[in-house]
């Protein structure tokens, strides 16, 4: 099965990325420009012609994975506060 390195080998994978100041990892909860909810930061991919962040969140209720512009991060949270019923549903989907 090929990776994403032999599909797209001029594409960059980082868990780990640098906004507003702060050094965001993967779990690491953000809010997106008009958008509601919170995110968990998942990846940050760098292409020669674009760059995104992998989250999964949103409103209550409709955990989604998105991606997103790095500039659309408006806020980077210093305390992860995810509602628990969002953690035991994340639980689920990792097992």
């Amino acid at each position: 099965m090929p990776t994403l390195e032999d599909v797209h080998p001029e594409w960059m994978i980082f868990d780990e990325i640098q906004i507003n100041g702060r050094n965001i990892v993967s779990g690491t909860e953000i809010s997106i420009t008009s958008e509601k909810g919170r995110f968990r930061f998942i990846k940050y991919v760098k292409t020669p012609s674009a760059e995104w962040i992998d989250v999964i969140g949103g409103p209550k209720g409709s955990k989604m994975f998105r991606s997103f512009r790095p500039e659309q991060v408006k806020t980077v949270h210093w305390k992860n506060k995810l509602r628990e019923s969002f953690k035991d549903s994340e639980k689920s989907v990792s097992n």
